[in-house]
């Protein structure tokens, strides 16, 4: 659950940084294209912001290497081409695209250097034409490559470290859930010992000094034997009760215990509400326990909130599966709530799924 969770919201937020970069960057490209005067060259723009625009798509791993090769050559002839006929300066950023997207996938300890490198390529094009031609004729693209130039490449530097930084995140989750599962087994581990900790040394102690009295005192020896056959009856009542979730709980520890499983599963998760005063304390705390349990095997949810009465607890969660699931744990809880004069209903409508126990005094 956590697992697959975590993935689908990291598959979604790589879809949506995805598409915000190649929709920007292709309309963009297209208003370029349409920008120019001569049918002929609208085409040859075109054909530009449609590798550019493809190129864009690999912002995360390195593209093809023909299409690494190709789009920048392409859009650096484009870009020399511009300067000579002094027409549309604006195709700066086609080129700054392409070294920006190259530079932003090198390792971070290369940016010092490639980056002034990219901005050099920008520039040098416009220098050499100038030498030809005068300062004022280039001036326009002297400025148009450098911040085409410095607008492109923090565009990609920073989509880049926003998208580490929810890796980075993710990888925090993924940490958090598995000390989640690590802190619930202890807790397993913590109860088991528990009852079985104490309980066999005082069995061991009872059949040796069973072993000792048997020729003595044979009466006193059998009693001992019997208490530790009690002993050892009620350890396997206990460890059965355990492995079943049947020994007491209590709802404050059961709605911290959820808090810490569903924020490990990146589900949000929100208590309203005091918690409900009298004897069924026990009943209430089951209800989370089994509610969280089922949660977390059966739905694809991203909320759940729980909410407190002065005799009721209701838990509400989305991402409820169409088709119908087992509910034999929240059906045993239910007898245990009509014995005690209350209801556990359960109900699903629009995806969300809603489990409701209420005990009247």
């Amino acid at each position: 659950m956590t697992t697959s969770t975590g993935d689908r919201l990291l598959q979604r937020m790589r879809t949506y940084t995805t598409t915000s970069l190649v929709v920007m960057i292709g309309l963009f490209s297209l208003l370029l294209a349409l920008g120019a005067t001569e049918i002929p060259f609208q085409y040859v723009l075109l054909g530009a912001g449609v590798l550019i625009t493809e190129f864009s798509f690999h912002w995360e791993r390195r593209p093809p290497l023909w299409l690494a090769i190709v789009v920048p050559v392409v859009t650096g002839a484009v870009w020399v081409f511009v300067i000579m006929i002094g027409e549309y300066p604006a195709t700066s950023v086609w080129l700054g695209i392409a070294l920006s997207l190259l530079v932003s996938q090198a390792p971070q300890r290369r940016w010092k250097w490639l980056a002034p490198a990219a901005l050099a390529v920008m520039l040098l094009p416009v220098a050499i034409i100038g030498l030809f031609t005068s300062f004022d004729a280039v001036s326009p693209y002297l400025v148009s490559g450098f911040f085409g130039w410095l607008g492109t490449m923090f565009l990609f530097l920073l989509n880049r470290w926003a998208f580490n930084l929810y890796l980075e995140i993710d990888a925090a989750r993924q940490v958090s859930a598995e000390l989640a599962v690590a802190q619930e087994r202890y807790r397993f581990a913590a109860d088991l010992h528990d009852i079985q900790g104490h309980t066999l040394h005082v069995i061991k102690l009872k059949t040796q000094l069973a072993d000792r009295l048997i020729d003595r005192d044979p009466a006193a020896a059998r009693e001992h034997l019997r208490e530790a056959q009690q002993l050892i009856a009620e350890t396997v009542a206990n460890t059965r009760s355990l492995a079943f979730g049947e020994r007491h709980v209590a709802l404050a520890s059961e709605l911290a215990n959820a808090e810490q499983l569903f924020t490990a599963a990146g589900i949000a998760y929100t208590v309203q509400g005091e918690l409900p005063r009298g004897a069924h304390d026990e009943l209430f705390g089951l209800v989370v326990r089994e509610a969280t349990t089922n949660i977390l095997r059966h739905a694809q949810a991203t909320a759940v909130s729980v909410n407190l009465g002065a005799d009721s607890v209701r838990v509400v969660n989305d991402g409820s599966p169409a088709s119908s699931r087992s509910l034999s744990g929240l059906a045993r809880l239910g007898e245990r709530f009509e014995a005690a004069g209350g209801t556990l209903r359960t109900s699903s409508a629009n995806g969300s799924f809603t489990t409701t126990a209420t005990v009247s005094g």
